[in-house]
């Protein structure tokens, strides 16, 4: 593998070019970072509306009356965009800042 900048030959697992200084970082796109937050906000969210799971059963409401499909919608969109966001992830190499 050569890098970029200066052409050196670098070995393949290489963070840092020797001869110039670049260095080779890992970075989300945009799309995926936005994902990613509004994946977090939403796991809050749907764990805030799973957690009623667990003391309803001993209630006198049961869970009959729970809106299912709209928690298993939810919990499926909020898996997608985690998915999503780490799948947005790139290297890439930076020069050295002088």
């Amino acid at each position: 593998m050569q890098c970029q900048y200066c052409a050196s030959e670098l070995s393949p697992d290489s963070v840092v070019c020797e001869n110039c200084g670049a260095k080779r970082v890992t970075q989300r796109t945009p799309a995926g970072v936005i994902a990613g937050w509004v994946g977090m906000t939403m796991a809050v969210v749907w764990s805030l509306v799973w957690l009623p799971l667990l003391i309803l059963p001993f209630t006198e409401r049961g869970i009959s009356g729970y809106p299912w499909p709209a928690l298993i919608i939810g919990t499926l969109i909020t898996a997608g965009l985690l998915w999503y966001s780490k799948s947005t992830v790139h290297t890439t190499w930076v020069r050295k800042d002088n």
